[in-house]
């Protein structure tokens, strides 16, 4: 059991390791730079390179094969060679330094975006989790437990008292106070009758229901908003829409520019080789587009997942960003807005 939560903690937070692994080499690799261990740095680096670049690596590799497109990662690990090949050359260890602090950011930034995944993916199970796996099937005078996917439309299903609803229906028989807050965000339970509709993953009160399922299981209130959320995951807002399409242009250009100054100096303006390589491996290192590339995504997954923490359920980034630009909010009621929590005064 413990075997197995450790090994899904680290599937789920394995770039979150490989990015703290990558701050921890890259600070005692300076420290022994400082300290004049040059060998003991060298090391430390190298593995840190390794850690903090192979996603990183391996997705620019896998877009260059997959979809014949340069990408920012892939610019990134050369910007961070090249700075690691200067070190070398001028005997500037620093350089090496910036390179792996180069590789830190972008493997931090892979972290953050993990990380709000995986708190979003949270939040979606405990939302799936307000819906009960199975269901009173009534057949004649037989009272049947089946599991949910199993129930049909017309199918009458029965819910005692202070159970969740499993399904989307209509009242055939009693009447009970219904705790919707989970869907409606309503504070109080309302009193449901015969003809009215209730909804899954919301809670019975005292009374006993009969109900009679008006939709598939797949097509729950409780399911289409859990598709909203998982949705939201996958869609770009529209200025991560313009950064991406952005990076791959500058990804192309950048490696033009520096094929360009790498190549052309000596025989124009007469620049040794050594002079054009190494200005041309400044020229990436300098052009590298870090901190642009890796500004949008973590902090809109971020608010998709608290906004889900708190109730608040985004239907895509889109509407995010949208919300960061309102400056003021009318409301067509008043004395209605309630946190949404019993107390007793």
């Amino acid at each position: 059991m413990i075997q197995s939560i450790s090994s899904s903690w680290l599937s789920e937070y394995s770039s979150a390791v490989a990015a703290g692994i990558c701050a921890i080499l890259v600070f005692f690799g300076w420290l022994c730079l400082h300290l004049n261990l040059i060998g003991p740095a060298f090391i430390l680096l190298a593995i840190a390179y390794l850690v903090g670049g192979y996603e990183s690596t391996q997705a620019g590799l896998t877009t260059l094969w997959e979809e014949k497109e340069l990408d920012v990662d892939l610019l990134m690990i050369v910007a961070a060679l090249g700075a690691a090949i200067l070190g070398l050359w001028d005997s500037n260890y620093y350089l090496i330094i910036d390179g792996a602090v180069l590789i830190l950011i972008f493997a931090i930034s892979g972290a953050l975006e993990q990380i709000a995944m995986a708190k979003t993916d949270r939040n979606i199970r405990s939302l799936m989790a307000m819906t009960p796996d199975t269901a009173r099937l009534i057949t004649g005078d037989r009272e049947k437990e089946v599991p949910i996917k199993q129930l049909q439309i017309g199918d009458t299903v029965l819910v005692k008292p202070g159970e969740l609803i499993p399904i989307d229906g209509l009242i055939m028989e009693g009447n009970s106070p219904i705790n919707q807050a989970p869907i409606t965000g309503e504070s109080l339970p309302v009193d449901k009758t015969i003809g009215e509709e209730v909804f899954a993953g919301t809670l019975n009160g005292a009374g006993v229901l009969r109900l009679k399922v008006e939709t598939p299981p797949e097509s729950r209130l409780i399911e289409r908003v859990i598709r909203l959320v998982e949705k939201a995951q996958n869609e770009s807002p529209p200025s991560q829409q313009f950064i991406e399409g952005f990076e791959r242009g500058y990804a192309k250009i950048i490696v033009i520019l520096g094929l360009i100054f790498g190549i052309l100096p000596p025989f124009f303006w007469g620049w040794t080789w050594e002079t054009t390589i190494y200005r041309a491996l400044i020229f990436l290192v300098v052009a590298s587009p870090c901190a642009l590339m890796a500004s949008i995504m973590p902090a809109l997954l971020s608010g998709i997942a608290n906004g889900a923490k708190q109730g608040i359920l985004f239907k895509n980034g889109a509407r995010l960003e949208m919300i960061g630009r309102i400056r003021a909010i009318a409301f067509d009621k008043t004395g209605t807005l309630t946190l949404g929590k019993l107390q007793v005064v």
